[in-house]
């Protein structure tokens, strides 16, 4: 039971991409990016990827989609929906999402659901305009014994002219078991046709120490 708690710590402190959080998207668009992170653990080379995307249906409701593979070993798929709390305009804001789907663990899959609390703040320095980010959450796993506890942050500095500097902090815990974390220190690069592109440099404490190198696509369309 232990290894399949910290497999599942593993897929949880996989790096996601930087997703809405509090801010909701505005009627009519959405955005979406595909990530793949390559590891340094024995054996033969191992990634894995996500995808995420997000749509604004309403001012007060954004839908989307949630998708992380560890081909092998585990991964999961979710639709969520997000909705403001209070205000969504301002410097800090908050949003609450819950999410539903299913998780597998070699090739078995079962349900899940998370339910996550976004704050968001926009703040300006002499870089420019950026973002903080804290996303609490707590997911419920078919199958699983325990609770799982997140809390990520994310501060970014949007390109001012091309590049732009990233940093990611993700955690999880389960009672009985060390706290697993993830930090990733990244740059993003602006292009053409609303794509950014992102690499990252990512550090994972979980069943073992690991260092993988980050490489995702952003698009807002």
């Amino acid at each position: 039971m232990r290894c399949f708690l910290a497999a599942m710590m593993i897929c949880l402190t996989a790096v996601q991409p930087v997703c809405a959080g509090a801010w909701m998207r505005d009627p009519k668009t959405g955005f979406m990016s595909v990530t793949t992170t390559v590891r340094n653990v024995p054996g033969p080379v191992r990634y894995e990827t996500s995808f995420y995307a997000d749509y604004g249906l309403t001012p007060r409701l954004s839908l989307g989609v949630d998708v992380n593979e560890r081909p092998g070993t585990t991964g999961h798929a979710m639709i969520f929906a997000r909705r403001p709390l209070g205000q969504p305009g301002g410097k800090t804001r908050f949003a609450m999402e819950l999410a539903v789907g299913g998780y597998h663990w070699k090739g078995q899959w079962n349900h899940m659901a998370k339910s996550t609390l976004s704050m968001g703040y926009n703040f300006s320095n002499f870089w420019g305009a950026g973002w903080l980010s804290i996303d609490a959450a707590v997911e419920m796993r078919g199958g699983a014994p325990e609770l799982i506890y997140k809390l990520d942050a994310t501060v970014g500095l949007p390109p001012k002219r091309r590049f732009g500097p990233i940093l990611q902090l993700e955690t999880a815990h389960i009672r009985g078991n060390p706290l697993s974390w993830s930090l990733t220190p990244g740059l993003m690069i602006k292009s053409r046709n609303s794509i950014t592109w992102l690499v990252g440099l990512e550090y994972k404490s979980a069943s073992q120490t690991s260092l993988g190198l980050k490489l995702g696509l952003w698009r807002g369309f």
